[in-house]
């Protein structure tokens, strides 16, 4: 789907993946929108795949054909700029250091340029190595975002695994969303949002048994294959820190099927708790599994319960990207017991928790 917002343009990522739009295609179609449209700007990040968001937009490197193909330029300020700079001509590295022993110089560093320009080429190997698309051929650049497309399309249409489900929370209840399927599911956000009838009654079978303080909500979300490799390594720590502070997650754990978010507000509609703890797997197109846990205190000011599936996404705090080359399990463990010990001392969550 092309997003024109104003004059700018990228494209979602989620959206890309649904629809079957390849990275090639994306390329093509990009070009054909900038003629078209003519944007006043582009967006862009370094090699289409948006670090962060996990969309594909368009990359720094096609910026040059497209305003050839569009008869655009950048301003004369900024080519006199860039020139100054040094960074209009000569291979990528080259460019590279000069740019760093510019800046680096413009904060009072002392150090010979000669050290500078060599620092800036350590750096840049050591992001090159990390996966950062930095200084590489197009070659490289376009079977990095092939493999993230390809990553990205199986984490949208995979499942929790049972075995995963049975080393880390053996007691739990199996529900599932409004969503018809996975399809449905990534085209009409809303239908992710609330149980549907039919699994309400486990869920409010399972408040008439057991109803706590903290409630666990394990979801898919828009990567299932992030629950299967965060999962294990995060709850087995966090159920450690929590039980260390005297509280304890309940026994039997909600994983919902087809989940968004809003879908673990619904949940503690159903089962009142004071917390809502909801591990859901997200960004996919990242090239990473990567979890988020949203920590959510369920009463307002006067004591009575605000759970709604509507429930403002501000009143929630989030742990995000859980993942060993972001956050570390072990770490977001600790992160999260300390928030909850925090959520429940002041009695609020969101922007509110201080």
């Amino acid at each position: 789907m092309a997003k024109l917002h104003g004059l700018t343009m990228g494209l979602d990522v989620c959206s890309t993946f649904h629809m079957g739009i390849a990275p090639r295609e994306l390329r093509r179609l990009t070009a054909a929108i900038a003629e078209r449209g003519a944007p006043a700007y582009l967006m862009a990040v370094a090699g289409n795949a948006d670090p962060m968001l996990g969309y594909l937009t368009t990359s720094f490197r096609e910026h040059p054909l497209l305003r050839r193909r569009t008869g655009r330029a950048v301003t004369p300020q900024m080519e006199r700029r860039l020139g100054e700079l040094g960074v209009v001509d000569g291979p990528a590295e080259t460019r590279i250091s000069r740019l760093y022993t510019s800046y680096r110089k413009a904060v009072g560093d002392l150090r010979p340029a000669e050290t500078l320009a060599n620092e800036a080429l350590k750096r840049l190997s050591r992001l090159q190595e990390r996966g950062f698309d930095i200084a590489r051929d197009e070659a490289f650049s376009d079977t990095r975002v092939e493999r993230i497309y390809e990553h990205a399309r199986r984490a949208l249409y995979s499942t929790i695994e049972p075995a995963v489900l049975r080393d880390t929370c053996p007691m739990h209840v199996i529900v599932r969303t409004s969503a018809a399927d996975r399809d449905d599911y990534l085209a009409h956000p809303a239908a992710g949002e609330r149980i549907r009838p039919d699994d309400a009654g486990d869920v409010t079978r399972l408040a008439a048994k057991s109803r706590g303080q903290i409630q666990l909500v394990i979801s898919d979300g828009l990567n299932a294959d992030a629950i299967n490799e965060q999962l294990r390594p995060l709850l087995a720590p966090l159920r450690r820190s929590l039980a260390a502070d005297g509280r304890g997650l309940p026994e039997t754990a909600v994983v919902v099927r087809n989940s968004r978010v809003r879908a673990g507000y619904h949940v503690a509609q159903m089962l009142d708790p004071e917390l809502l703890i909801h591990i859901i797997g997200e960004r996919p197109g990242t090239g990473l599994n990567t979890v988020s846990t949203y920590l959510t205190y369920g009463r307002d000011d006067g004591g009575r319960s605000r759970w709604d599936p509507q429930l403002d996404h501000s009143c929630t705090t989030a742990v995000c990207g859980i993942h060993r080359s972001g956050k570390p399990p072990e770490v977001a463990a600790d992160e999260i017991a300390r928030t909850v010990g925090r959520i429940l001392e002041q009695r609020r969550s969101g922007v509110t928790l201080k």
